[in-house]
């Protein structure tokens, strides 16, 4: 059965991508491939479609289009519960008050880092209308730090392994990461989602896929220097940047597709508070939780 995994940019899924290539979706009867559209609004719009019926995005576009009326529920999570998003900013801008007036890469306006980055500044005691200006990059975000080095960008609110790419290549300077108890603590971020006609298509395939993708992460997980090689072939990096992309993150990954249900009514509570949605509902709203009862991976 062939079916396509849906992200949200370049760097996503790379357990999934590891889990194609060992063959773990083809063991449940899966041809799994990965589709790329990036930023979460786009993203979330071709789940409604049904053009995409399966994948991952950013729980702030997921909420936000589900509360607008999209045709696609949260089953799960992605290994990324934590917001890893982090703020990395060219040297010579030494403090947030040397940030106003630049401008600052990020996928989409509407997207996760959209969202993430007004909370930022807004702590940080900036307006993020009026003394920064967000670039939204798209089909560009492949080049942030890039961007960055040609002077197109100041700043960044991106993922691994483009931070530590631009750390080791001397661009950029990490200020934060998002998931800071002072910005979004205890945040579930990254979600699985189906379109809801494909759920009640075949909520078997689904099953099957999450048992696959589940056994992907854990083997991730376990064998950093595989996972590495594949995040250095994948993105064209070294393979020690690679690697150190993973040891930042590694102690906070969850393998197991498990909704932190609290962490979700915080990403609804924040979407509330930052205008998303128009009214606050709990994850019932959002989400389609009979797939959390299959645990089995192996």
């Amino acid at each position: 059965m062939r079916l396509e995994f849906g992200v949200p940019t370049d760097k996503s899924a790379a357990e999934v991508r590891l889990g194609i290539e060992k063959g773990f979706f083809r063991d449940e009867g899966i041809d799994l491939s990965v589709r790329i559209v990036f930023g979460g609004p786009p993203l979330a719009a071709a789940y409604d479609r049904g053009e995409l019926v399966f994948g991952e995005i950013g729980s702030p576009p997921a909420i936000t289009a589900i509360a607008a009326g999209a045709r696609f529920r949260i089953i799960g999570s992605g290994t990324r519960r934590k917001a890893h998003m982090y703020l990395g900013v060219r040297p010579g801008i030494r403090s947030f008050a040397e940030l106003k007036g630049q401008r600052i890469g990020l996928l989409s306006i509407g997207s996760c880092p959209d969202w993430f980055l007004r909370r930022i500044l807004a702590v940080e005691g900036l307006d993020p209308a009026r003394d920064v200006t967000f670039v939204p990059l798209l089909e560009n975000y492949p080049r942030v730090i890039a961007l960055i080095k040609e002077g197109v960008i100041d700043a960044c609110l991106a993922t691994e392994p483009a931070i530590s790419e631009g750390e080791a290549k001397g661009l950029i300077n990490v200020w934060r990461a998002v998931y800071d108890a002072r910005y979004v603590p205890d945040f579930q971020w990254v979600v699985l989602v189906a379109n809801t006609d494909f759920i009640a298509r075949d909520p078997a395939l689904i099953q099957a896929a999450l048992r696959a993708l589940r056994r992907a992460n854990h083997y991730a997980l376990a064998h950093v220097d595989e996972f590495a090689d594949l995040v250095a072939r994948h993105n064209r990096i070294e393979l020690a940047i690679a690697r150190r992309s993973i040891v930042r993150e590694l102690s906070h990954l969850h393998p197991d597709t498990e909704l932190d249900r609290a962490g979700l009514e915080k990403a609804i509570d924040l979407q509330f508070a930052l205008g998303g949605i128009p009214a606050r509902a709990g994850i019932e709203a959002f989400t389609d939780l009979r797939f959390q009862q299959d645990r089995a991976f192996a």
